[in-house]
């Protein structure tokens, strides 16, 4: 059947359900069953029916197109990112729309500004907050449209955001290399930050520093200027990799590495074995994200693997939950705050066999 003469009855009649159900599972509203969504998507698919976006709009005033605002596309950690989003988005029967700002601040305030429709095409916006700076006044660049901040790490939320598991999961790391008989351990991420500065952590990469930096102290280890090093990709990290390993030419003493992610810590694996140090017999390494189980090379990487599933369903309950109370015009709820889980698992980098 074509698109010309497919309606949304027809699509309901091969769903087997109402057009009020074929409706409200094609444009993403909650109270659908995921089973009963998937047979009304699968319908439209088989039928070839395509919603009438301009129609729609000026119907029912809402695109089901949500703008997604991310600082990249090519590193593990942001496609990972993007397709779990995408998926949970076009899950729902909305259509996602992405934009990347190079981790400029300036950047993202257009991206929320300046885009062509913004103010009339898209139903909500879901932004990473490292692209954003904390002072940015979220109210007037969203023009008030529903909005959700992926890892905002604000203490006292002032919109919706959905946070990685930072603290709990980087203490969770330098515990591992502990429990492995480290006892001096480098960490790797954001420059040092004295104890009493990391108390009003505001940031994800702050906060993982924070977690990691309160395990060391827990575990009697030391943490000063001397553990910490700078990277967050791998060229960064293969640099700090040769660092370390020069610093124990010198008797620095390293035996354990956490860092802030595995791009990074890929990096530092490859910086260590440019300068002969085995890993994990000299010294053992654990990433965090989970984005790169490193699987093909020796050896594979322990790492803090989180729920970017939990993540995407999260944000997207936040943003649907929102825009419903918006066009219903009711009561809205104040700011919620939700942070993911994570799983540990331990790989040949910190002396798991393999398997």
């Amino acid at each position: 059947m074509g698109n010309r003469t497919t309606t949304l009855r027809d699509v309901a009649k091969e769903a087997g359900v109402s057009p009020m159900t074929a409706s409200n599972a094609l444009h993403g509203k909650p109270g659908v069953k995921e089973s009963t969504r998937a047979k009304v998507l699968a319908a439209a698919k088989k039928l070839n029916y395509r919603i009438n976006l301009t129609a729609s709009m000026l119907k029912s005033g809402r695109s089901n197109i949500i703008h997604i605002v991310v600082n990249e596309f090519d590193s593990p950690f942001y496609a990972k990112l993007v397709q779990s989003l995408s998926n949970e988005t076009k899950a729902r029967g909305l259509t996602p729309f992405f934009e990347d700002t190079c981790y400029s601040p300036d950047a993202a305030k257009r991206a929320l500004t300046s885009t062509p429709f913004s103010a009339q095409l898209f139903d909500g916006e879901i932004l990473h907050a490292s692209g954003l700076s904390h002072d940015a006044p979220i109210d007037m660049l969203t023009g008030g449209r529903p909005f959700v901040l992926i890892d905002s790490c604000e203490d006292q939320p002032t919109t919706d955001q959905v946070n990685f598991p930072n603290e709990e999961g980087a203490r969770a790391a330098v515990q591992h290399l502990a429990e492995r008989g480290c006892k001096r351990i480098a960490l790797v991420g954001d420059p040092f930050r004295p104890r009493a500065e990391l108390a009003r952590a505001a940031s994800s990469g702050l906060l993982r520093l924070r977690g990691a930096s309160g395990a060391l102290l827990d575990a009697g280890l030391p943490y000063d200027q001397s553990v910490v090093f700078n990277a967050y990709n791998a060229d960064a990290g293969r640099a700090v990799g040769h660092a370390i390993a020069d610093a124990n030419s010198q008797g620095a003493g390293f035996d354990g590495i956490c860092c802030v992610n595995d791009y990074a810590a890929c990096g530092v694996l490859r910086g260590l074995a440019d300068r002969g140090v085995r890993v994990p017999d000299d010294i053992k390494i654990i990433g965090f994200d989970g984005v790169s189980s490193n699987s093909y090379a020796v050896p594979t990487l322990s790492t803090i693997q989180v729920d970017f599933q939990q993540l995407a369903r999260l944000t997207l309950d936040m943003l649907v939950r929102r825009i419903e109370q918006r066009s219903n015009g009711g009561h809205e709820d104040p700011p919620a705050r939700a942070t993911i889980g994570y799983q540990l698992i331990a790989r040949e980098s910190t002396g798991q066999t393999a398997g």
